[in-house]
């Protein structure tokens, strides 16, 4: 798009904070009825992150149990992580889920893209399903993971209702997993 068919034109943009993983922008950004913003603050994520919603043969779903420090937090989730510099994408999610679960998926299908907080960052998520899932070994992230378990659909359905999944990426995952299911079915 074109800098004078941008509704919201950035005219300054000053970097405060920078590292290998987030930036942090200062911008003075003109609106569409002239007006300015100054000191819009925007959160950079120079690298995607991805996540792949392991679908056993029985419909089962494997689910990770993650402590977030952030948080404070232990909650079950999909495997997911930053997608390295120069890793394509369906790389990214086998790597994910072969660390985070010690499983493999004979076939990995892209869902689609989201920004989670479009209105504050950049961040993109990219989302994928895993089919035909074999087991290869442990899990080799064990800073993070604590253990993996499988859950039925309804299972999961009831996590969800009961505000036991709070992670937004396993959370719009799922449910857009819930929602291709229903639209096929």
């Amino acid at each position: 798009m074109s800098e004078k068919a941008r509704p919201w034109q950035v005219l300054r943009r000053a970097t405060i904070y920078e590292s290998p993983w987030v930036r942090l922008h200062r911008d003075d950004v003109r609106l569409p009825d002239g007006s300015l913003i100054e000191g819009h603050h925007v959160v950079d994520f120079p690298l995607p992150a991805v996540c792949v919603v392991p679908i056993g043969d029985d419909g089962r779903i494997l689910l990770i149990e993650h402590y977030r420090f952030i948080t404070d937090t232990t909650g079950w989730e999909v495997p997911a992580g930053r997608i390295d510099a120069g890793e394509q994408l369906e790389e990214a999610a086998a790597r994910e889920l072969r660390e985070e679960t010690g499983y493999v998926a004979e076939r990995l299908e892209y869902l689609g893209v989201y920004h989670p907080s479009n209105g504050s960052t950049n961040l993109t998520f990219h989302v994928y399903f895993g089919y035909g899932l074999r087991r290869v070994g442990e899990l080799t992230d064990t800073n993070e993971i604590m253990r993996v378990a499988w859950f039925s659909s309804d299972e999961v359905w009831a996590m969800i209702a009961a505000n036991e999944l709070r992670d937004g990426m396993s959370l719009t995952a799922l449910l857009w997993y819930f929602a291709r299911l229903r639209v096929k079915g």
